[in-house]
This record gives C-alpha cells, structure tokens and sequence, in this order.
C-alpha cells in the first residue's frame, strides 16, 4: 500500500511505579499500544497466542482491540516495577487504521530498542505539545519499519465499517446501517464481517464499546452511569452485564484492581 498520509488521531503517554508482583491485568484497549518495563518486566499475552516475556528495559506492542493479559513482575532487587506506555490511533490515508493494515511483533526487535528508548526519553521528558507530537511520528516510523502488511482480503472493504464503528460507536447503529455503507444487503455483510472479524457486527461494536470503556474506568473518575451513556449503552443494567461477561468481573470491580497498576 502506498502511504501518503498519516494522521494520529489519538496519541497519549503515560508511566506508573508499583511493587506488584505477580498481579495478571487483563484488558483490551481502543487504542494501538507501546509498552516499555522500564525496571521489572512484563509476561505478555495477546488474544489465545503465545505468552512473551519483555526483560528489563523491553517493549512490547499490542494492537488495538485484541485482548491483552499482562503479568507485572517486579525487579528483584528494588522490588519495584516501573513502566511507560504510549497509546495511538493512526490512521493512513484517511481511511484505514494502522494495526487494520499491518502486523507488528509482539515485542520489539533488539536492534530497534536502543533507539525506542531514545524517542521515549525525549518524550516523557517534554511538555511541549510540537516536540511530542515529534516522538509519537517517530514511533510509528519505528513501527512501519518492523512491520508486515498483512495479506489483502476480498473484505477489506469491511474496513469502512470498522472505521465507522471507531468513530460513531457512541451513536445507534445498526446492521443495515453498516450494510448500506458497504453496498451489501444485511444479510450478506452480517455474514462477511462475521467471516472476517470473527464476531457479529453488533458483538464487535459492544466489545469495542466495553474497551473504551475500561480505559475510562481505570483513567477517569466519571460514574459507571456516565461511561455506560459515554459509550452508547444507555441501559446501565445492560451496559453492566456485558461488561462482566468479557472481563469476568464488575465495571466497579475493575475500576478498584487496575486503578492500583
């Protein structure tokens, strides 16, 4: 695919420090992730794939809605764990997402960690809104020169509802809706997406209104009331049993264990 234009729709950096040893988050997130352990590591899982272990000062990246399950493991000496992260949403040619296109590794390549680790320094080092809008382009460079462009499909034009689903799942949509973005009767693209997604178009748009979410909970103060409307579930009692089916737990619940990583 040729690029020709790249926007961030979303960037967002962040760190914590705790003395966690052992604790398993399990989450899935709206977002494509960059994840350093700065001191101690991280076991990492995406999905039902192979679990990968970062090392000190090791980086893993995860695409945007796949699930996540992270075990922190703190460094032995200091028994302390340190991270910083950065999450993106890029969008290439104003039309499809960057993790829609492309595979990253799961953990970055030796080669390339000496020189992450540099752009990350800069980055959490600066407030200027220029000079970190720098480092998350370099990011992304980073992320294209190890990345492979995963193989095109007959479906790819699903993208434009995918798309869609990322930009409007605040608002009612349906089926027929999406279909007639696509040039489809409801019944053949219900069909297709299910093929290509692995999900019903209404199962992925609740699991992507449950990973917005999630990251509203850990990172917000707002109701649970607030971020089921926030998301486009107005039923608060609805909102709380799909919730507790994906991540085994409570909105509340999950707002109390991971408001502590």
């Amino acid at each position: 695919m040729e690029i020709q234009k790249i926007g961030l729709e979303y960037c967002k950096k962040d760190n914590t420090k705790n003395r966690c040893e052992g604790i398993c988050h399990v989450k899935t997130l709206p977002y494509l992730s960059v994840v350093q352990s700065v001191e101690g590591s991280y076991d990492i899982r995406l999905g039902t794939g192979a679990t990968y272990q970062t090392g000190e000062g090791g980086f893993f990246v995860a695409p945007a809605d796949v699930k996540q399950t992270i075990v922190h493991h703190v460094n032995p000496e200091t028994g302390t764990m340190t991270n910083r992260w950065v999450f993106l949403k890029i969008r290439l040619n104003d039309a499809c997402w960057f993790d829609e296109l492309y595979s990253v590794p799961t953990l970055l390549p030796d080669e390339k960690k000496a020189e992450m680790n540099c752009i990350f320094d800069r980055l959490f080092d600066t407030a200027n809104p220029f000079s970190e809008y720098v480092c998350y382009y370099e990011i992304v460079r980073i992320l294209s020169e190890i990345a492979r462009e995963k193989e095109k499909k007959k479906g790819m034009k699903l993208g434009v509802a995918i798309s869609y689903i990322h930009t409007h799942y605040r608002e009612k949509i349906t089926v027929e809706l999406l279909a007639e973005m696509v040039h489809l009767s409801a019944s053949r693209f219900f069909s297709a997406f299910k093929k290509a997604t692995g999900a019903s178009p209404i199962a992925y748009l609740n699991h992507y209104r449950l990973s917005v979410a999630s990251e509203l909970l850990s990172g917000s103060d707002m109701r649970i009331s607030e971020i089921s409307d926030a998301v486009g579930i107005e039923d608060s009692i609805y909102f709380n049993k799909l919730f507790r089916k994906h991540y085994q737990m409570s909105p509340s619940r999950y707002r109390e264990v991971y408001r502590k990583l």
